[in-house]
């Protein structure tokens, strides 16, 4: 219990070397910007037409386990940026995840809480808690349990509408002309 007090409290202390929420940045990402992947690394499809890289946090005072990010197929322009931490026991990563968001509701407060989610402006906050499947393609860690800290486009922005239809494009091979 208190290691995971800890780790919440090194996390919020460490989050003022980088960048802030509220201007669609986080772990050193920033949605909307180009992502250039990692030498040697591969991205996986996701189901709406994103691919998605898993890297390496690096030397992130986080703790991170691992970083997903969402980039558009062709052009790689950053929709999504998740955090993600490993744990043994759902008790735990439920421990983690509440005191996280409580830390992301104190820090962000003119944001607006939803559930689990926290919403500014076209960006929100999100904290998802996962339990390993029982059949899974890829999942990076021996533990059982997953915490994913997202920093999303808000569903109704138009930064969502705007990289949702950028995917289609790219999919689909479309161009605009000088006419549209």
């Amino acid at each position: 219990m208190s290691r995971n007090l800890i780790l919440v409290s090194l996390i919020f202390l460490s989050t003022s070397a980088y960048a802030d929420a509220n201007d669609g940045e986080y772990l050193g990402y920033k949605l909307g910007e180009k992502f250039t992947a990692p030498r040697g690394a591969v991205g996986q499809d996701h189901i709406m037409g994103a691919m998605i890289y898993v890297v390496c946090p690096g030397r992130q005072p986080q703790h991170i386990d691992s970083v997903s990010i969402y980039v558009s197929p062709k052009s790689s322009i950053i929709g999504s940026i998740f955090g993600e931490w490993y744990f043994s026991s759902g008790r735990s990563a439920k421990d983690f995840a509440d005191r996280y968001l409580s830390s992301l509701e104190k820090k962000y407060s003119h944001w607006k809480r939803r559930g689990s989610s926290l919403t500014y402006s076209d960006y929100q906050l999100w904290v998802d808690i996962e339990e390993k499947p029982p059949i899974v393609d890829h999942w990076p860690s021996h533990k059982n349990s997953r915490v994913a800290i997202g920093l999303i486009f808000a569903p109704d922005s138009v930064g969502r509408s705007e990289w949702m239809a950028l995917i289609h494009r790219e999919l689909n091979k479309l161009e605009f002309t000088a006419k549209e």
